[in-house]
């Protein structure tokens, strides 16, 4: 059975706590009891009386004390790798996760959204051309959503290669991979955009 979470301010000598923002109505208080495995909890909002779900990442308002912080935890950065190619997924799994990632993989745009939503990967791999939506799309829709609109995107592309990082950067993305280098660069941009956050 799933533990209910509660919300509450708890005295200042409380250990493991959070402050958190209620998605809904935006009101900060502290979270406790959110231990485990699960990153994202429900809990009663005493701002708006009602069960929302937060989520111990994108929701945790930084505060002088990091007791408790979900974000402080050592843990292996997150990869989500989109693409429609079944060896290009294959080859960028074994190729990041031999470099220490955790890798996620989708197979095309609606997956892709959908595990950026539930996930929140520290980086995305995103090919532009997908079926059921392009990386185009995907990339619009991670940046009209507040919670993950921060997220990190490297676009790939084997056609789109002149004159496109500039619009990708228009759109959000920090960087560009040309498909036919996977091997050579993947890895190396990635770490990069990584330890430049």
């Amino acid at each position: 059975m799933r533990r209910r979470f509660a919300c509450y301010t708890p005295p200042p000598s409380a250990g493991d706590s959070m402050l958190v923002r209620c998605p809904q109505c935006r009101t900060e208080f502290r979270l406790v009891d959110f231990g485990g495995e699960e990153k994202v909890v429900r809990y009663l909002c005493p701002g708006c009386n009602d069960i929302v779900p937060i989520d111990l990442e994108m929701d945790e308002v930084a505060s002088s004390s990091s007791s408790g912080s979900y974000r402080l935890l050592d843990r292996t950065p997150r990869i989500l790798v989109a693409d429609d190619t079944p060896e290009v997924l294959e080859s960028s799994r074994r190729l990041l996760e031999d470099a220490g990632y955790a890798v996620t993989l989708a197979s095309d745009g609606v997956e892709a959204l959908r595990a950026i939503r539930e996930r929140h990967p520290d980086l995305v791999v995103l090919d532009l051309l997908m079926p059921r939506m392009t990386g185009f799309d995907v990339l619009r829709e991670i940046r009209k959503d507040e919670r993950i609109k921060e997220t990190k995107i490297l676009a790939v592309s084997g056609v789109y290669k002149d004159n496109i990082l500039e619009f990708l950067q228009r759109l959000g993305a920090q960087g560009f991979l040309d498909k036919d280098n996977l091997a050579e660069t993947l890895v190396f941009r990635v770490r990069a955009l990584l330890e430049d956050a």
